[in-house]
């Protein structure tokens, strides 16, 4: 817990940073709603406003829009600076991380281009929402795995929790246990789940990590942060 707690502060002194307005070229509401807690093999980040491609490093800031591509054998995980939320995205997959600040929450919008990810979302008043152009499924204090593939299929496994998938066709709730599915035309179909890949566990190391940032003097500080591992 001790942990927790420590997170908890760093990320408030984050929120503070991203306010002070120390990049006056993006509005404060949507910076540094996301920071980069594990980075390996190939991935860049496109960065919303300057489009340049950037490697994806161990501490570094997203903010609202940016696109995160990973390539072959690849693993990038966040945590959203409000409320610790994480996100994971696996190998060959291309996502645009959106939150719009809310009083002391981010609304989160996860676009899935392709690829897969998984997300632990913590429970609260934030909104969370994957978005694809087959469907949307949006999440509440829920772990889940989501897959959106090269023929528009769009899979949510939930894990635990539950989330409501929907489009223009219909909608449906999804617990724990089950697998949803949608398809461009189609609406949003639900079945037990018989198995899944968990391949997105903690590994040794991913739940510490050391930042360094400037100050509102322009001062550079370390701060060191631990995650409390999943159960």
């Amino acid at each position: 817990m001790k942990g927790d707690r420590s997170l908890a502060l760093w990320l408030v002194a984050l929120s503070a940073l991203a306010s002070a307005g120390a990049r006056p070229v993006r509005a404060a509401v949507d910076r540094d709603v996301a920071l980069v807690l594990r980075a390996e093999g190939e991935a860049r980040v496109q960065r919303v406003v300057s489009k340049q491609w950037e490697d994806v490093v161990r501490g570094k800031r997203l903010d609202s829009g940016d696109l995160v591509r990973t390539g072959a054998k690849a693993l990038v995980a966040v945590v959203f600076t409000d409320d610790k939320s994480l996100l994971k995205i696996r190998s060959n997959s291309e996502v645009v991380i959106r939150g719009s600040r809310q009083q002391a929450s981010v609304a989160k919008r996860i676009l899935l281009n392709l690829g897969e990810i998984w997300a632990r979302v913590a429970q609260g008043q934030a909104d969370f929402r994957v978005e694809t152009p087959s469907g949307v499924a949006a999440v509440k204090g829920t772990e889940f795995y989501a897959t959106m593939d090269a023929e528009g299929t769009f899979t949510v496994i939930a894990v635990s929790g539950l989330l409501e998938l929907s489009n223009q066709f219909g909608s449906a709730l999804l617990r724990a246990g089950e697998t949803g599915q949608m398809r461009k035309g189609e609406p949003p179909s639900v079945t037990p789940t018989t198995g899944y890949e968990d391949w997105a566990r903690e590994q040794p190391g991913e739940e510490e990590i050391e930042i360094e940032f400037e100050d509102s003097s322009g001062g550079k500080k370390i701060l060191r942060i631990r995650l409390q591992p999943q159960q």
